[in-house]
């Protein structure tokens, strides 16, 4: 049997909406990079708010280990000004399943919490149209 190749990523700041791209199958390695490279990159926005696009369409699945450790960076995120996060994943329940597992509002409560929301698109420009509404533009 093959397996996937082990994920990768790109980060790519665009005014106000870091754009993340992953791909690939996820372990615990792999989520701690994503998690140590995305910290300064979520410092440059210098607390003021700001989204994240993420496209998923190419992400395998991850591991239980891997999905508490993204989760944890996303809370640092949130703490450091991230507001809105649009999910672009195709049909795939399992993939949803594995990305709600990452929600740290499923666990923990703080007050930036609760400025933050995130929504699953089909498609980019969808996701996209719905952080340009939320006052987020590229």
């Amino acid at each position: 049997m093959l397996f996937p190749n082990l994920g990768q990523f790109s980060l790519t700041v665009s005014n106000n909406i870091l754009e993340v791209y992953v791909t690939g199958a996820w372990d615990l390695a792999m989520a701690d990079l994503l998690v140590d490279e995305m910290l300064p990159v979520s410092q440059e926005f210098n607390n003021t708010p700001w989204a994240a696009i993420i496209d998923c369409r190419r992400w395998v699945l991850s591991t239980p280990e891997s999905q508490v450790r993204v989760r944890e960076g996303i809370a640092r995120n949130i703490d450091n000004g991230l507001r809105r996060a649009a999910y672009v994943v195709d049909t795939n329940h399992v993939k949803h399943v594995q990305l709600e597992r990452t929600n740290p509002q499923m666990v923990a409560t703080s007050p930036a919490l609760k400025a933050y929301q995130r929504q699953y698109f089909s498609s980019y420009l969808e996701a996209l149209k719905w952080l340009q509404s939320e006052g987020y533009t590229p």
